[in-house]
Protein backbone atom coordinates (compact mmCIF):
# COMPACT_ATOMS: atom_id res chain seq x y z
CA UNK A 1 0.00 0.00 0.00
CA UNK A 2 1.65 3.51 -0.91
CA UNK A 3 2.37 6.01 2.18
CA UNK A 4 -0.67 8.59 1.15
CA UNK A 5 -3.15 5.48 0.82
CA UNK A 6 -1.35 4.61 4.27
CA UNK A 7 -1.98 7.91 6.09
CA UNK A 8 -5.61 8.64 4.60
CA UNK A 9 -6.68 5.29 5.65
CA UNK A 10 -5.09 5.95 9.09
CA UNK A 11 -6.59 10.02 9.23
CA UNK A 12 -10.27 8.04 7.92
CA UNK A 13 -9.91 5.53 11.24
CA UNK A 14 -8.67 8.31 13.26
CA UNK A 15 -11.81 10.32 12.10
CA UNK A 16 -13.75 7.38 12.93
CA UNK A 17 -13.07 6.68 16.48
CA UNK A 18 -13.15 10.62 17.14
CA UNK A 19 -16.80 10.19 16.24
CA UNK A 20 -17.42 7.09 18.20
CA UNK A 21 -16.04 9.25 21.21
CA UNK A 22 -17.97 12.19 20.75
CA UNK A 23 -21.13 10.15 20.18
CA UNK A 24 -20.24 7.79 23.37
CA UNK A 25 -19.68 11.24 25.11
CA UNK A 26 -22.63 12.43 24.15
CA UNK A 27 -24.62 9.58 25.34
CA UNK A 28 -23.10 9.87 28.36
CA UNK A 29 -24.27 13.23 28.92
CA UNK A 30 -27.60 12.56 28.00
CA UNK A 31 -27.56 9.39 31.12
CA UNK A 32 -26.22 12.62 33.40
CA UNK A 33 -28.84 14.90 32.39
CA UNK A 34 -31.93 12.10 32.78
CA UNK A 35 -30.42 10.71 36.35
CA UNK A 36 -30.01 14.37 38.05
CA UNK A 37 -33.62 14.57 36.54
CA UNK A 38 -34.57 11.46 38.33
CA UNK A 39 -31.93 12.56 41.60
CA UNK A 40 -34.00 16.20 41.52
CA UNK A 41 -37.62 14.67 40.94
CA UNK A 42 -36.67 11.92 44.19
CA UNK A 43 -35.82 14.81 46.30
CA UNK A 44 -38.05 17.07 45.80
CA UNK A 45 -41.03 14.22 46.93
CA UNK A 46 -39.14 12.38 49.67
CA UNK A 47 -37.21 14.85 51.23
CA UNK A 48 -39.66 17.34 52.68
CA UNK A 49 -41.43 14.46 54.83
CA UNK A 50 -38.06 12.60 55.37
CA UNK A 51 -36.57 15.60 56.67
CA UNK A 52 -38.01 15.07 60.25
CA UNK A 53 -37.42 11.51 59.87
CA UNK A 54 -33.87 12.11 59.84
CA UNK A 55 -33.35 14.85 62.41
CA UNK A 56 -35.44 11.80 64.54
CA UNK A 57 -33.00 8.83 63.55
CA UNK A 58 -34.18 7.30 61.03
CA UNK A 59 -31.73 4.90 59.04
CA UNK A 60 -33.68 4.73 56.15
CA UNK A 61 -34.51 7.64 55.24
CA UNK A 62 -30.43 8.54 55.73
CA UNK A 63 -29.62 6.26 53.31
CA UNK A 64 -32.20 6.93 50.73
CA UNK A 65 -31.19 10.62 50.67
CA UNK A 66 -27.73 10.38 51.19
CA UNK A 67 -27.72 8.00 48.68
CA UNK A 68 -29.20 10.50 46.09
CA UNK A 69 -27.53 13.14 46.77
CA UNK A 70 -24.25 11.09 45.98
CA UNK A 71 -26.14 10.51 42.92
CA UNK A 72 -26.69 13.61 41.92
CA UNK A 73 -23.20 15.08 42.89
CA UNK A 74 -21.89 12.14 40.72
CA UNK A 75 -24.19 13.11 38.07
CA UNK A 76 -22.69 16.76 37.66
CA UNK A 77 -19.54 15.25 37.92
CA UNK A 78 -19.98 13.17 35.02
CA UNK A 79 -21.55 15.84 32.96
CA UNK A 80 -18.66 17.92 33.19
CA UNK A 81 -16.43 15.04 32.54
CA UNK A 82 -19.05 14.52 28.98
CA UNK A 83 -18.97 18.61 27.88
CA UNK A 84 -15.33 17.94 28.48
CA UNK A 85 -15.03 14.99 26.01
CA UNK A 86 -13.09 13.08 28.95
CA UNK A 87 -15.38 10.18 29.33
CA UNK A 88 -13.10 7.24 29.29
CA UNK A 89 -13.93 3.43 29.02
CA UNK A 90 -13.36 2.85 33.16
CA UNK A 91 -15.87 6.24 33.71
CA UNK A 92 -18.21 4.79 31.90
CA UNK A 93 -18.12 1.53 34.10
CA UNK A 94 -18.38 3.80 37.31
CA UNK A 95 -21.09 5.47 35.73
CA UNK A 96 -22.58 2.00 35.05
CA UNK A 97 -22.55 1.17 38.78
CA UNK A 98 -23.52 4.32 40.08
CA UNK A 99 -26.56 3.58 38.09
CA UNK A 100 -27.28 0.47 39.90
CA UNK A 101 -26.09 1.97 43.73
CA UNK A 102 -29.08 4.43 43.34
CA UNK A 103 -31.03 1.72 42.28
CA UNK A 104 -30.04 -1.03 44.93
CA UNK A 105 -30.22 1.99 47.44
CA UNK A 106 -33.75 2.36 46.42
CA UNK A 107 -35.07 -1.15 46.23
CA UNK A 108 -32.95 -2.47 49.22
CA UNK A 109 -34.06 -0.18 51.37
CA UNK A 110 -37.67 -1.16 50.62
CA UNK A 111 -37.02 -4.59 51.45
CA UNK A 112 -34.85 -4.09 55.05
CA UNK A 113 -37.98 -1.89 56.24
CA UNK A 114 -40.84 -2.75 53.68
CA UNK A 115 -44.16 -1.44 54.14
CA UNK A 116 -47.20 -3.27 55.79
CA UNK A 117 -48.59 -6.03 53.66
CA UNK A 118 -45.17 -6.65 52.31
CA UNK A 119 -44.73 -10.28 50.59
CA UNK A 120 -41.89 -10.38 48.59
CA UNK A 121 -39.79 -8.46 46.47
CA UNK A 122 -41.16 -9.98 43.08
CA UNK A 123 -44.71 -8.90 44.16
CA UNK A 124 -43.46 -5.37 43.74
CA UNK A 125 -43.18 -2.75 40.80
CA UNK A 126 -39.52 -1.96 41.89
CA UNK A 127 -37.53 -5.00 39.78
CA UNK A 128 -39.05 -3.14 36.89
CA UNK A 129 -36.22 -0.65 37.72
CA UNK A 130 -33.87 -3.05 37.47
CA UNK A 131 -34.93 -4.44 34.09
CA UNK A 132 -35.23 -0.31 33.01
CA UNK A 133 -31.43 0.21 34.69
CA UNK A 134 -30.10 -2.73 32.71
CA UNK A 135 -31.30 -1.48 29.35
CA UNK A 136 -30.24 2.13 30.04
CA UNK A 137 -26.44 0.62 30.44
CA UNK A 138 -26.76 0.44 26.77
CA UNK A 139 -27.16 3.70 25.84
CA UNK A 140 -23.76 4.45 26.18
CA UNK A 141 -22.92 2.75 23.07
CA UNK A 142 -20.59 0.76 24.43
CA UNK A 143 -21.27 -2.97 24.61
CA UNK A 144 -18.25 -3.69 27.50
CA UNK A 145 -20.85 -1.02 29.57
CA UNK A 146 -23.74 -3.12 28.30
CA UNK A 147 -21.95 -6.51 29.52
CA UNK A 148 -20.99 -5.04 32.67
CA UNK A 149 -24.16 -2.99 33.66
CA UNK A 150 -26.06 -6.89 32.72
CA UNK A 151 -23.53 -8.45 35.37
CA UNK A 152 -23.83 -5.81 37.88
CA UNK A 153 -27.71 -5.64 38.19
CA UNK A 154 -27.84 -9.30 37.83
CA UNK A 155 -26.03 -9.79 41.05
CA UNK A 156 -27.66 -7.22 42.68
CA UNK A 157 -31.17 -8.64 41.64
CA UNK A 158 -29.83 -12.46 42.88
CA UNK A 159 -28.50 -10.42 45.73
CA UNK A 160 -31.57 -8.69 46.82
CA UNK A 161 -33.69 -12.06 46.49
CA UNK A 162 -31.78 -13.54 49.20
CA UNK A 163 -32.32 -10.65 51.18
CA UNK A 164 -35.30 -10.95 50.65
CA UNK A 165 -35.91 -14.68 51.79
CA UNK A 166 -33.03 -14.15 54.84
CA UNK A 167 -35.10 -11.43 56.30
CA UNK A 168 -38.58 -12.60 55.09
CA UNK A 169 -38.63 -16.14 54.33
CA UNK A 170 -42.15 -17.17 55.87
CA UNK A 171 -43.75 -14.08 54.63
CA UNK A 172 -42.86 -14.48 51.18
CA UNK A 173 -45.70 -15.22 48.43
CA UNK A 174 -43.67 -15.52 45.44
CA UNK A 175 -42.90 -19.03 43.43
CA UNK A 176 -40.68 -20.15 42.56
CA UNK A 177 -41.76 -20.03 38.77
CA UNK A 178 -41.43 -16.03 38.99
CA UNK A 179 -38.40 -16.27 39.89
CA UNK A 180 -37.67 -17.38 37.10
CA UNK A 181 -39.71 -15.20 35.01
CA UNK A 182 -37.31 -12.56 36.84
CA UNK A 183 -34.15 -14.29 35.60
CA UNK A 184 -35.61 -14.18 32.01
CA UNK A 185 -36.71 -11.16 31.93
CA UNK A 186 -33.12 -9.64 33.54
CA UNK A 187 -31.50 -11.81 30.39
CA UNK A 188 -33.79 -9.98 27.83
CA UNK A 189 -33.37 -6.69 29.26
CA UNK A 190 -29.61 -7.63 29.31
CA UNK A 191 -29.80 -8.48 25.54
CA UNK A 192 -31.64 -5.75 24.44
CA UNK A 193 -28.87 -3.23 26.51
CA UNK A 194 -26.37 -4.89 24.59
CA UNK A 195 -27.93 -5.01 21.10
CA UNK A 196 -28.73 -1.34 21.44
CA UNK A 197 -24.77 -0.46 22.58
CA UNK A 198 -23.77 -2.83 19.55
CA UNK A 199 -26.57 -1.41 16.76
CA UNK A 200 -26.30 2.07 17.87
CA UNK A 201 -22.49 2.09 18.07
CA UNK A 202 -22.65 0.26 14.63
CA UNK A 203 -24.91 3.13 12.82
CA UNK A 204 -22.72 5.79 14.38
CA UNK A 205 -20.19 4.48 12.27
CA UNK A 206 -21.51 3.47 9.32
CA UNK A 207 -22.69 7.04 9.74
CA UNK A 208 -18.98 8.12 10.75
CA UNK A 209 -17.45 6.13 8.01
CA UNK A 210 -20.42 7.84 5.27
CA UNK A 211 -18.95 10.88 6.75
CA UNK A 212 -15.29 10.44 6.24
CA UNK A 213 -15.63 9.18 2.93
CA UNK A 214 -18.12 12.34 1.45
CA UNK A 215 -15.31 14.26 2.92
CA UNK A 216 -12.79 12.76 1.04
CA UNK A 217 -14.56 12.70 -1.89
CA UNK A 218 -15.22 16.49 -2.01
CA UNK A 219 -11.44 17.41 -1.22
CA UNK A 220 -10.68 15.03 -3.83
CA UNK A 221 -12.71 16.47 -6.20
CA UNK A 222 -11.43 20.04 -4.85
CA UNK A 223 -8.03 18.91 -6.71
CA UNK A 224 -9.80 18.80 -9.98
CA UNK A 225 -11.81 21.84 -9.54
CA UNK A 226 -11.68 24.05 -6.61
CA UNK A 227 -13.25 23.70 -3.00
CA UNK A 228 -15.59 26.21 -3.60
CA UNK A 229 -17.01 24.75 -6.58
CA UNK A 230 -16.63 21.42 -5.62
CA UNK A 231 -18.79 22.45 -2.27
CA UNK A 232 -21.01 24.28 -4.73
CA UNK A 233 -21.89 21.39 -6.62
CA UNK A 234 -21.78 18.77 -4.29
CA UNK A 235 -24.62 21.22 -1.74
CA UNK A 236 -27.01 21.33 -5.14
CA UNK A 237 -29.67 18.77 -5.25
CA UNK A 238 -29.43 18.30 -8.97
CA UNK A 239 -27.13 19.43 -11.45
CA UNK A 240 -27.88 20.94 -14.61
CA UNK A 241 -26.24 22.57 -17.70
CA UNK A 242 -26.55 26.30 -18.21
CA UNK A 243 -25.42 29.68 -16.75
CA UNK A 244 -25.81 32.75 -15.49
CA UNK A 245 -23.82 36.16 -16.30
CA UNK A 246 -21.68 37.53 -13.91
CA UNK A 247 -18.93 40.26 -13.43
CA UNK A 248 -15.82 38.56 -12.97
CA UNK A 249 -11.73 38.93 -13.85
CA UNK A 250 -10.29 36.56 -15.74
CA UNK A 251 -6.65 35.66 -15.98
CA UNK A 252 -4.62 33.63 -18.57
CA UNK A 253 -1.33 32.57 -18.28
CA UNK A 254 1.41 30.46 -20.27
CA UNK A 255 5.03 29.58 -20.59
CA UNK A 256 6.88 30.63 -23.71
CA UNK A 257 8.91 28.48 -25.61
CA UNK A 258 8.40 25.71 -22.71
CA UNK A 259 6.94 23.95 -26.56
CA UNK A 260 10.18 23.90 -27.63
CA UNK A 261 12.41 23.14 -24.57
CA UNK A 262 10.52 20.43 -23.57
CA UNK A 263 11.28 18.22 -26.70
CA UNK A 264 14.31 17.71 -25.33
CA UNK A 265 12.95 16.35 -21.70
CA UNK A 266 12.29 12.89 -21.02
CA UNK A 267 8.25 12.78 -20.04
CA UNK A 268 8.59 12.10 -16.39
CA UNK A 269 10.99 15.37 -15.73
CA UNK A 270 8.81 17.16 -18.01
CA UNK A 271 5.88 16.97 -15.64
CA UNK A 272 8.24 17.21 -12.94
CA UNK A 273 9.46 20.70 -14.25
CA UNK A 274 5.81 21.71 -15.00
CA UNK A 275 4.37 20.52 -12.10
CA UNK A 276 7.06 22.65 -10.24
CA UNK A 277 6.21 25.49 -12.21
CA UNK A 278 2.28 25.76 -11.89
CA UNK A 279 2.40 25.03 -8.24
CA UNK A 280 3.98 28.01 -7.81
CA UNK A 281 1.64 29.83 -9.83
CA UNK A 282 -1.38 28.38 -8.49
CA UNK A 283 -0.35 29.20 -5.13
CA UNK A 284 0.10 32.94 -6.15
CA UNK A 285 -3.75 32.71 -7.38
CA UNK A 286 -4.89 31.09 -4.81
CA UNK A 287 -2.86 33.64 -2.61
CA UNK A 288 -5.66 36.23 -4.11
CA UNK A 289 -8.95 34.08 -3.76
CA UNK A 290 -8.89 32.74 -7.46
CA UNK A 291 -9.93 29.58 -9.02
CA UNK A 292 -8.07 27.92 -11.15
CA UNK A 293 -10.46 26.73 -13.76
CA UNK A 294 -8.29 24.56 -15.87
CA UNK A 295 -5.24 24.38 -17.17
CA UNK A 296 -4.18 23.77 -20.84
CA UNK A 297 -1.17 22.37 -21.81
CA UNK A 298 1.19 24.73 -19.82
CA UNK A 299 -0.89 27.68 -19.33
CA UNK A 300 -3.49 28.51 -16.96
CA UNK A 301 -7.09 29.89 -16.81
CA UNK A 302 -8.15 31.45 -13.14
CA UNK A 303 -11.35 33.17 -12.21
CA UNK A 304 -11.33 36.09 -9.95
CA UNK A 305 -15.33 36.10 -8.77
CA UNK A 306 -16.23 32.50 -8.71
CA UNK A 307 -18.39 30.94 -7.57
CA UNK A 308 -19.48 33.78 -5.39
CA UNK A 309 -19.05 37.32 -6.99
CA UNK A 310 -16.98 39.50 -4.57
CA UNK A 311 -16.46 43.34 -4.84
CA UNK A 312 -13.07 43.51 -5.89
CA UNK A 313 -12.46 41.04 -7.89
CA UNK A 314 -10.21 43.14 -10.61
CA UNK A 315 -7.66 44.18 -8.07
CA UNK A 316 -7.18 40.74 -6.89
CA UNK A 317 -6.36 39.78 -10.25
CA UNK A 318 -3.89 42.26 -10.97
CA UNK A 319 -2.38 41.86 -7.45
CA UNK A 320 -2.11 38.18 -8.80
CA UNK A 321 -0.35 38.95 -11.71
CA UNK A 322 2.17 40.72 -9.92
CA UNK A 323 2.56 37.38 -7.91
CA UNK A 324 3.48 34.77 -10.18
CA UNK A 325 5.98 38.20 -11.65
CA UNK A 326 7.34 37.61 -8.06
CA UNK A 327 6.86 34.00 -7.93
CA UNK A 328 8.78 32.86 -11.16
CA UNK A 329 11.53 35.30 -10.42
CA UNK A 330 12.16 32.93 -6.86
CA UNK A 331 11.21 30.06 -9.00
CA UNK A 332 13.69 30.62 -11.73
CA UNK A 333 16.21 31.47 -8.99
CA UNK A 334 15.81 28.03 -8.15
CA UNK A 335 16.13 26.35 -11.53
CA UNK A 336 19.37 28.25 -11.65
CA UNK A 337 20.83 26.98 -8.69
CA UNK A 338 20.20 23.27 -10.57
CA UNK A 339 21.37 24.32 -13.47
CA UNK A 340 18.41 24.79 -15.28
CA UNK A 341 17.70 27.46 -17.72
CA UNK A 342 15.06 30.29 -16.55
CA UNK A 343 11.52 30.35 -17.63
CA UNK A 344 9.59 33.38 -19.11
CA UNK A 345 5.73 33.55 -19.15
CA UNK A 346 2.70 36.19 -20.51
CA UNK A 347 -0.11 36.93 -18.20
CA UNK A 348 -3.71 38.06 -19.57
CA UNK A 349 -6.38 40.22 -17.39
CA UNK A 350 -9.55 41.59 -18.41
CA UNK A 351 -12.72 41.71 -16.38
CA UNK A 352 -16.19 42.21 -17.47
CA UNK A 353 -19.21 40.22 -17.75
CA UNK A 354 -19.26 36.49 -19.25
CA UNK A 355 -21.41 33.54 -18.41
CA UNK A 356 -20.65 31.16 -15.80
CA UNK A 357 -22.01 27.52 -15.16
CA UNK A 358 -22.10 23.99 -16.19
CA UNK A 359 -21.20 23.39 -20.01
CA UNK A 360 -21.26 19.98 -21.94
CA UNK A 361 -23.93 17.18 -21.71
CA UNK A 362 -25.76 15.78 -18.75
CA UNK A 363 -23.68 13.02 -18.79
CA UNK A 364 -20.08 15.29 -18.72
CA UNK A 365 -20.25 18.33 -17.75
CA UNK A 366 -17.66 21.04 -16.91
CA UNK A 367 -18.11 23.99 -14.89
CA UNK A 368 -16.95 27.15 -16.55
CA UNK A 369 -17.17 30.62 -17.96
CA UNK A 370 -17.39 31.37 -21.68
CA UNK A 371 -17.75 35.03 -23.71
CA UNK A 372 -15.85 37.87 -25.12
CA UNK A 373 -14.37 38.57 -22.21
CA UNK A 374 -12.57 35.54 -21.34
CA UNK A 375 -11.85 35.13 -24.99
CA UNK A 376 -10.26 38.44 -24.67
CA UNK A 377 -8.34 37.65 -21.50
CA UNK A 378 -6.54 35.08 -23.45
CA UNK A 379 -5.59 37.40 -27.06
CA UNK A 380 -3.95 39.78 -24.32
CA UNK A 381 -1.75 36.64 -22.98
CA UNK A 382 -1.46 36.10 -26.68
CA UNK A 383 -0.09 39.34 -27.14
CA UNK A 384 2.22 39.69 -24.28
CA UNK A 385 5.16 38.27 -26.86
CA UNK A 386 4.92 40.63 -29.55
CA UNK A 387 4.79 43.72 -27.15
CA UNK A 388 7.75 42.24 -25.43
CA UNK A 389 6.10 42.78 -21.42
CA UNK A 390 5.67 39.96 -19.11
CA UNK A 391 1.23 41.46 -17.97
CA UNK A 392 -0.96 42.85 -20.29
CA UNK A 393 -4.39 44.01 -18.05
CA UNK A 394 -7.42 45.67 -20.22
CA UNK A 395 -8.18 48.97 -19.67
CA UNK A 396 -11.76 47.70 -18.10
CA UNK A 397 -10.03 45.45 -15.11
CA UNK A 398 -7.85 48.47 -14.51
CA UNK A 399 -10.56 51.10 -13.88
CA UNK A 400 -12.57 48.28 -11.58
CA UNK A 401 -9.49 47.58 -10.13
CA UNK A 402 -8.83 51.24 -9.23
CA UNK A 403 -12.60 51.95 -7.95
CA UNK A 404 -12.02 49.07 -5.41
CA UNK A 405 -8.84 50.82 -4.61
CA UNK A 406 -10.78 53.65 -3.73
CA UNK A 407 -12.92 51.31 -1.40
CA UNK A 408 -9.64 50.09 0.32
CA UNK A 409 -8.34 47.50 -2.12
CA UNK A 410 -4.60 47.68 -3.20
CA UNK A 411 -3.66 47.73 -6.41
CA UNK A 412 0.59 47.29 -7.77
CA UNK A 413 2.06 49.99 -9.52
CA UNK A 414 0.79 50.50 -13.21
CA UNK A 415 1.84 51.93 -16.47
CA UNK A 416 -0.12 52.67 -19.42
CA UNK A 417 1.37 50.38 -22.56
CA UNK A 418 -1.03 51.82 -25.35
CA UNK A 419 -3.13 51.17 -27.58
CA UNK A 420 -3.09 47.22 -29.37
CA UNK A 421 -5.66 45.60 -32.17
CA UNK A 422 -6.44 42.40 -31.17
CA UNK A 423 -7.69 40.10 -33.58
CA UNK A 424 -11.34 39.40 -34.01
CA UNK A 425 -11.78 43.13 -32.53
CA UNK A 426 -12.22 46.64 -34.88
CA UNK A 427 -11.49 48.76 -32.65
CA UNK A 428 -7.86 49.04 -30.47
CA UNK A 429 -8.03 48.38 -26.83
CA UNK A 430 -5.99 50.08 -24.46
CA UNK A 431 -3.80 48.17 -22.05
CA UNK A 432 -1.42 48.86 -18.85
CA UNK A 433 0.88 46.59 -17.69
CA UNK A 434 3.06 46.52 -14.25
CA UNK A 435 5.33 49.31 -13.81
Amino acid sequence: MARGEQGAKDSGSQLIGDFLVRAQQTGEVSVSIARIVLCLAFLAMHLPFRLELMIAGDPKSWILIGGFLIGLGFSFMSLRWGRLGSVSPRRVYLSVAVDAFLVYVTIASGVIWPHEGYVGLLREHEPAIVYLAIVASGLRLSEQGAIFGAVIHGLGLVGLLILDRALWGDALRYTSMEIVFAGAFAVVASIIAYSVAHRTRTLVRQGASAAVLAERARQRLGVYVSEAIADNALGTAELELGGATRRAAILFSDLRGFTRYAERLPPERLVEELNAYLKAMVEAIKGEGGVVDKYIGDAVMAVFGLPNERPGEAARAIRAAAAMNAALADHNRERAARGLPPLAHGIGVHYGPMVAGNIGTPERMQYTVIGDVVNLASRLESATKEEHVDVLISADAVAAAEEAAASGQTIPPLRRHGSLTVRGREQSLEVFTLA
